[in-house]
């Protein structure tokens, strides 16, 4: 542990600024590309065996979290994508040991080692255990190809294994498995939808969106097909919204909200320094398209205070006002246990101070906790609390020590 300990270090230490590529000659720039490309598989493999070794002992629960999917997601704050695949790698190259060896030498790359892991599922080696396929021989196969092909390559490398194995499609991995239907905000602002359904279900979709597109062809509609079924799916949900007839959400009518200060709303355009609108879900907007949006909507104010948190309404009621939310959502955007990224709308508002013990139902004594860290919180022993005059919040194990951001501060001192 002492050499990696004094590699990380010496990476920690190192300064950016001293590595100026423009500075390589044409030979040395195709040397380097490959040496840092190993570099990154063989620190990829130890997190991974990190990553391993820490599910193993449960360490994520002294940080108030269920599972080591969640706790690298807020902690390392990686994708949910990411942290799941770091997790199921762990798991899966314990009996892999050829790929395992080849991922630590740096010979290949956590995609090579992430497609061999998703098709070489506990499911599938029993199957090919009964039916005489060897896990060594098929080990010995899959770090072949992925020592000699790229991940594509090596992808379909696994899917003829899995077909050898499974050549009906019994151990499909959607087979069996419920409805499935994800949205992810991208680091650029996109929405990427994934998800699988079964056959009714995705024809019962199918002929909802195609009326739809059919019912809106202009001549001259130069958009393709997908393009086409993207903008039915949008209009199909707008159309649900408009209807009125869907479910309440935390006892308001389902709705989209915008977040925008007053003064750009107003404005004829857009100014320098001018901070846009906010979606609960998807994030930040431009003022623009925040104005486009009201055009046709309501107009709610949240009345904030000098530091931009909203002001407090009171103890009137133990159940908190849809206004009362509303500023709490505004201030919070999500669970505020650490590590949780929980979106508003599956969040609860706890009082602080419990009503029974004279806590307000008020925006200052209001916080945001997911189902789970609510119930850690009440009946787990951990703590939170805020930064007065703050939207910073902390959180305290039920021992009293405070659960801490994992990510490195530079520089590193282990």
């Amino acid at each position: 542990m002492s050499s990696w300990a004094s590699l990380l270090r010496q990476l920690a230490d190192l300064d950016p600024a001293d590595f100026d590529p423009a500075e390589f000659s044409d030979e040395q720039l195709r040397e380097t590309m490959p040496l840092v490309q190993v570099g990154i598989n063989r620190l990829a493999a130890v997190l991974t065996r990190t990553v391993a070794a820490a599910e193993a002992r449960q360490v994520h629960r002294a940080d108030g979290m269920v599972t080591m999917k969640g706790w690298l997601t807020g902690h390392c704050r990686i994708s949910g994508r990411a942290a799941g695949d770091l997790v199921r790698d762990g798991r899966r190259l314990a009996e892999l040991p050829l790929l395992a060896a080849a991922f630590a030498d740096g010979a290949v790359s956590p995609a090579h080692v992430a497609v061999v892991t998703a098709a070489v599922t506990p499911a599938r080696t029993v199957v090919a255990a009964a039916n005489e396929i060897d896990l060594a021989t098929t080990d010995a196969v899959l770090t072949e190809a992925a020592r000699a092909l790229g991940p594509e390559d090596t992808a379909k490398a696994a899917r003829r294994w899995v077909a050898g194995v499974d050549p009906d499609g019994a151990l499909d991995d959607a087979a069996g498995l419920p409805r499935m239907f994800r949205m992810a905000v991208s680091a650029g602002g996109r929405i990427y939808l994934s998800g699988h359904v079964d056959q009714v279900g995705g024809e019962t979709m199918h002929t909802a969106l195609e009326a739809l597109m059919n019912a809106d062809r202009p001549v001259g509609d130069l958009r393709t097909y997908g393009e086409r079924m993207g903008a039915a799916l949008v209009e199909l949900a707008r159309r649900a919204l408009m209807s009125g007839e869907l479910p309440t959400v935390r006892g308001a009518a389902a709705q989209v909200r915008v977040s925008i200060d007053w003064m750009a709303l107003c404005a004829e355009r857009a100014a320098p320094g001018v901070v846009g609108g906010e979606l609960p879900f998807a994030g930040p907007i431009t003022p623009e398209t925040a104005r486009r949006l009201a055009c046709d909507a309501g107009v709610v104010r949240v009345l904030t205070g000098p530091a931009g948190l909203p002001i407090d309404v009171g103890r009137e009621q133990r159940t908190a006002s849809a206004a009362i939310r509303r500023g709490i959502e505004f201030r919070d955007g999500h669970c505020v246990f650490a590590g949780c990224t929980a979106p508003a709308a599956w969040c609860d508002v706890h009082h602080v101070v419990h009503w029974a013990h004279g806590g307000p139902t008020s925006c200052d004594n209001g916080a945001l906790l997911c189902e789970r860290h609510h119930t850690a919180v009440h009946e787990g022993g951990f703590r939170i609390a805020r930064e007065t005059g703050t939207a910073v919040w902390h959180t305290y194990r039920p021992d009293g020590s405070e659960i801490l951001s994992r990510t490195p501060r530079y520089p590193l001192r282990l």
